[in-house]
This record gives C-alpha cells, sequence and structure tokens, in this order.
C-alpha cells in the first residue's frame, strides 16, 4: 500500500479492490440490487424506471470534471419530466394549509408529520435550552408589569377573544372553500402582495412561527397601499417577535416604491420585481411563478438540498456556485420540462404537469418534509425516492465496499490524484462525500437491523449535500440597565427605553439602554475581564459587575444631557445608579451572526420630575423615551427586551 498516502486513506483504502473490479462488481450486479433499491415504484412512470443505466456509475461519479455531468446525468428531459410529475402529483395530495396559498384554517404550517422532518426535535430542543426566560419572553407585554393580576388577565383574555374573533373573520369571509372542500389552484385568491410579504416572512423563519404574523399582518395592511401609507412604528409592532427586522424595512420601502412606481400594482417579472427594495432574485422568482405563472425557478436552502440529492452535487448548500448559479440551471431543466421527452413534441397543459409555481413550491415543500436533513430518501410517501442520486451512489459504495478482492489503494488514489474540476462541486467535496458514506456503512452496519441495502441507501442520502463550514458567532458582552418610574403624570408605570440606529442588528427597534463591554470582534475590551465560558469556539470572559456598573452609570447620566430638565433630574439619576440591583444571572439571547450575553440591573424611580410625555433626541440622533406597557405594544418590542422583562419579574 502506497505510503505516500494519508494513513486515514490508507486505512479506509483497505475496504475497497481496484478500480477495474469495482466496475465489473457495479456491472454484474447492477440490473439486481442497485436497479431493485431506485426503482420498486415507478411502474406507472416509464420514464423514471431506469434513471441511469451507466453500469460506471460511482467510477463516473468519482472522476467527472464538469457540471454537465450532473445535468446530462440526472436531468435528461425524461427524467426531469417524470420528476416534474411526481412532484406536482404529491403536492396536490399532500401540500401543507397555509394561507398565502388561499387556503382557510385551521392551517399547519409544522413538518412534524412527515419522516424525514427534524423540526419537532429541534423546536423541543430550543424550549429545553431556553429554559424558563423563553418561556416567559412569549407572554403578553402587560403582564411583566406591576398592576392588576385582574385587569392583565380581562386584557389578556380580551385579546384572545378577539384573535379568535378576527381568525373566525377570515374564514367565514374566506371564498376558497366549496362544501367543505378546496377549490382548484387557479380559483384560489392568490395575490402578487401576500406572496411577497409570506416569503420576506418565510426567511430564515419556521412555517408554523409566520403563520399567525402574516394573518394579523394582512388584517392591518390588507394591500400594499395600506402598507406603504402605515407609519414605521405600526409597521415594527406587527413585525416585533420575528427577528431580522431589515425585512421589515425593506418590505415596507418596498411597498412605497410600488405604489409611487407602479401605481401600487405589484409587477410581473422578475426583471422589475427586483427593482423594488428588499426584493433579490429569489423573491422575485417566487412572486413571479406563484402569482404570476412565469416560467421561472426558485432557488432556496430547500431546493438546493433537493438538488443536490438529485443529481449527486458534492457540496453543501450555501455554496455560492450553486444557491447564486448553478442551481438555477439545475431547477430550471425540472421547470421547463413540458413533455416526455424522447421525441415527444407534445407541450403538456399546467392542469396535468403543474404550474410553475406549483413546481417551484412542491421542490421547497420537499425540501422542508422529507427531503429535510434528516430524510432518509427511501420512505415510502417521498415522491422522488426513485430519483435520488444520493441514493444510487449509497448503494453503489456499499456494493463495492463487500467486492472479495486483496485490497488496493487504486480508487482512493484515483480520487486524491486532483481537487475535482466540477463548478457544482467543492473541490474536495466527493472525496469527502465518499468517505463520508464509507463511514456512515460502518458505523450503521453495526447498530441497525435494516438490510444493507437501505443502510448504503441512507448513508448516500446522509452525506449529500455536505455540511457547510462552520462560521462562529460573533459575541458580545452587554450591560443592560432597566429604570422603572413609578407614580407618573401617566398613571402607569414607565420604562426607560432607546431606539437602536436606523441601520445594523434590530435597526430602529426599541430596547433597555444598554453598553457594550466586550465584542469578539474587536482587539481592545474598554473592561478588564476574567476568563469565562467558551462559546462557538470563542471564551466570552466574565465582565465584573464593578465594571459594568461604572459603564452603565456613564451612559445613563449622558442619556439625559440631551432633556430639558437634565439638572432637575440629576439626583435622582444619581440616586437610581446607587440602588440598582445587579441580577446574578445573565441573559443569553442568540441572533444569526452575533450572541448577546446580558447582564441586567434594575432599579425603580418614584419621582415626578421626569417628561414622561416627550420623546428626546441623542447627539448621536437616536431617540429615547419613557414607555408604558401599552407604549411598548404599539411599536413592538424584541424577543431579548422580553427575556430581560422576564427576568426582572422573576428576581422582584
Amino acid at each position: 500500500m502506497s505510503s505516500s498516502l494519508p494513513r486515514s486513506t490508507r486505512k479506509r483504502a483497505a475496504a475497497f479492490p481496484n478500480e477495474a473490479i469495482v466496475s465489473r462488481s457495479i456491472s454484474t450486479k447492477r440490473s439486481t440490487e442497485i436497479e431493485a433499491a431506485t426503482t420498486s415504484n415507478v411502474s406507472s412512470t416509464p420514464t423514471a424506471i431506469k434513471p441511469h443505466q451507466d453500469c460506471n456509475l460511482l467510477s463516473d461519479w468519482l472522476h467527472h470534471s464538469h457540471y454537465s455531468y450532473h445535468i446530462d446525468t440526472f436531468l435528461s428531459p425524461a427524467r426531469a419530466y417524470a420528476i416534474r410529475l411526481a412532484l406536482v402529483n404529491w403536492y396536490r395530495a399532500n401540500r401543507r394549509k397555509l394561507p398565502w396559498r388561499g387556503d382557510i384554517g385551521p392551517y399547519d404550517g409544522s413538518t412534524a408529520g412527515f419522516g424525514g422532518a427534524a423540526t419537532a426535535g429541534k423546536g423541543d430542543a430550543r424550549k429545553k435550552k431556553g429554559g424558563k426566560s423563553d418561556t416567559l419572553a412569549k407572554k403578553d407585554i402587560r403582564s411583566y408589569f406591576c398592576g392588576s393580576a385582574d385587569q392583565t388577565k380581562v386584557d389578556s383574555d380580551a385579546s384572545t377573544g378577539e384573535e379568535k374573533k378576527q381568525e373566525e373573520g377570515v374564514q367565514s369571509a374566506d371564498s376558497n372553500v366549496e362544501k367543505g372542500r378546496l377549490l382548484p389552484p387557479e380559483k384560489r385568491d392568490v395575490t402578487a402582495y401576500g406572496v411577497w410579504v409570506s416569503e420576506i416572512m418565510l426567511q430564515q423563519t419556521r412555517v408554523e412561527a409566520v403563520i399567525p404574523y402574516y394573518l394579523k399582518w394582512m388584517q392591518s395592511f390588507p394591500t400594499v397601499q395600506f402598507l406603504a401609507n402605515a407609519s414605521h412604528d405600526e409597521v415594527n409592532s406587527h413585525w416585533a417577535g420575528l427577528g431580522f427586522y431589515r425585512r421589515a424595512r425593506l418590505l415596507h420601502q418596498g411597498a412605497k416604491r410600488v405604489v409611487s412606481d407602479y401605481d401600487g400594482i405589484v409587477p410581473n417579472t422578475v426583471e422589475e420585481l427586483m427593482k423594488v427594495e428588499g426584493i433579490g432574485r429569489y423573491t422575485a422568482s417566487a412572486i413571479a411563478s406563484i402569482a404570476y405563472g412565469v416560467d421561472v425557478p426558485v432557488v432556496d436552502g430547500n431546493v438546493c438540498r433537493v438538488l443536490s440529492r438529485l443529481t449527486g452535487v458534492a457540496n453543501h448548500i450555501k455554496a455560492g456556485v450553486l444557491k447564486d448559479d448553478l442551481g438555477w440551471v439545475l431547477a430550471e431543466k425540472i421547470i421547463k420540462a413540458k413533455s416526455g421527452g424522447d421525441g415527444e413534441s407534445h407541450t403538456q397543459k399546467d392542469d396535468v404537469i403543474g404550474s410553475p409555481g406549483e413546481v417551484n413550491q412542491a421542490l421547497m415543500e420537499l425540501g422542508a418534509t422529507y427531503c429535510s436533513p434528516s430524510g432518509s430518501g427511501i420512505e415510502e410517501g417521498d415522491p422522488l425516492k426513485d430519483f435520488y442520486a444520493s441514493t444510487q451512489l449509497g448503494v453503489a459504495i456499499g456494493l463495492a465496499m463487500k467486492c472479495d478482492s486483496l485490497a488496493s489503494t487504486q480508487i482512493v488514489a484515483g480520487i486524491h490524484a486532483g481537487k475535482s474540476q466540477c463548478r457544482l462541486c467543492d473541490p474536495d467535496g466527493v472525496s469527502s462525500v465518499f468517505y463520508d458514506v464509507v463511514d456512515r456503512i460502518n458505523t450503521s452496519s453495526k447498530t441497525t437491523n435494516l438490510s444493507p441495502q437501505m443502510v448504503s441507501a441512507i448513508s448516500g442520502h446522509a452525506a449529500i449535500p455536505m455540511p457547510p463550514p462552520k462560521k462562529a458567532k460573533r459575541q458580545e458582552v452587554l450591560a443592560v440597565g432597566v429604570i422603572c418610574l413609578q407614580h407618573t403624570n401617566k398613571n402607569d408605570d414607565c420604562w426607560l427605553m432607546v431606539k437602536r440606529p436606523s441601520d445594523g442588528l434590530l435597526a430602529g427597534q426599541w430596547e433597555f439602554p444598554s453598553v457594550c463591554l466586550w465584542s469578539s470582534g474587536q482587539k481592545d475590551s474598554k473592561a478588564k475581564s476574567s476568563p469565562g465560558k467558551l462559546s462557538d469556539d470563542v471564551q466570552v470572559p466574565y465582565i465584573d459587575a464593578s465594571v459594568r456598573s461604572t459603564e452603565l452609570n456613564s451612559y445613563i447620566r449622558d442619556l439625559f444631557q440631551s432633556t430639558a430638565s437634565a439638572a432637575n433630574v440629576k439626583k435622582e439619576i444619581s440616586s437610581a445608579s446607587k440602588n440598582r440591583v445587579r441580577i446574578d444571572d445573565p441573559i443569553v439571547h442568540i441572533f444569526s451572526h452575533v450572541c448577546h450575553t446580558m447582564w441586567v440591573e434594575y432599579s425603580k424611580l418614584n419621582s415626578t420630575k421626569f417628561d414622561c410625555e416627550t420623546r428626546w433626541t441623542l447627539k448621536d440622533g437616536r431617540e429615547a423615551g419613557w414607555f408604558t406597557a401599552n407604549d411598548m405594544r404599539s411599536v413592538g418590542i424584541t424577543s431579548g427586551v422580553r427575556k430581560v422583562l422576564a427576568l426582572v419579574e422573576e428576581n422582584q
């Protein structure tokens, strides 16, 4: 065995024969073993009976050098057409009922009922990880404040009743039901504006979480004109809790653009849609295909996963070449497949092969359900189980491992002779996937009662696409000051709030005064620290309590320098600083790219010297002001602020 190969490679090579024996093994067993695993239920679609007849499947995949291999081998016209038919038939029979699809309630955004879905497990994990604060953070905003418990219950009951009334109103007014059944797709009320709103909300947010937000949004802003005329705070209050607040700001700006430049009519072409703020290629294509029936593909992470498994792409779904470039070429092959190929020139109608919007939604739906990251690729309900290259490659690798022959490094050396030249695959992707499948087969074979063929198929499906490279989140340590002003001229307790900058994280949102004491993205820290916990491979320091208080005191004093009553309240501010209560344990709040460790201090003031009716402008151009519970409710507060309120409530 060649000593020039890495030790791990030499060790794995012992499981394989030379390349010639691999090819011969696949050639003799292909028709009986591999085809049996990949063509179990395709008699009704003859073009899919033998999705790939080349006996050198594994060898060809290991050594391919151009992205056209994935198209020619796995997305021929006949095969793409069969995939389209299977997708549309499955989608029409099994799709989730969602409001933006013209359905009526009750809605079901969960993917827990699908065998390949992992959503339910993740949800449970989030609940356990977040603990009590996460649960409390979901309560009605007014429940965090001192006051009549009975009144809070009445308000909550009234709110719940109003929400039920609104939901019932939506259902009774909906025209998409005829004697208890859904109307055909062409008769459903699907609007470009509704698709636009849903697609923006669904970006990096679970479907089941979006549904109530979407319903409330469409009740308040039923048309693009209503949204364009809404205030910034009104928009924020409807978005609060969804996260990624920049989406709401751009959606608001985009509505104004549509009203001013397009007479309030959402454009119907990808080119024009992309001129609107917040609409990129993906959203533009979704609106055009779903609302207007334009023949364009839609590619997101879920679709990239489906395409990778259909065509054997050895890359991760966030790779630019897949999600922004050639992935669209692959998806277009399915969208443009209008006939069975093989000389068939007659184009089928949409009622047979599905509209472009149906095909795109079917791909996205499949990626969120059966073809989720935990999908097996062999489940009975998966419409594309007979078409996945991933399962075929897994079976082929499993067969190669079982060949009886002296070990050879020839096939392994062939893989390592040079990096992949295929643009779609990662340079090291083919070898990485190959060895990943081998490891999975070896591990699973010892712990399962499944047949070797099923183990191999599942292993291949699990290894494709590759996991994306992990990017460590930026870590920040914050000191947060919660100041409650009691017995004010508003007859309600007020809380000091500061508006965040108009750009960046949580742009334009209101929060409690806070100071960033340390950031993993900065070399210099404001404060001396001692070793703390490790998070995302970054050591988050423990900031001494005295340092936290000093920084917070300085910041809060500065907040009031811009007010007319600064001199009159100096004594009260000083008193509040001395009497602030430090909460021993911090809150950890995680965003997509940053993680906040928040040390909270709170205090109460009892004074009439503060002007609670006005907001004032700070030196940096931001706003500050005193907010009652109802004020917070009207502008909307983030889940991070809710967590802080929950922590204060726990420690009072």
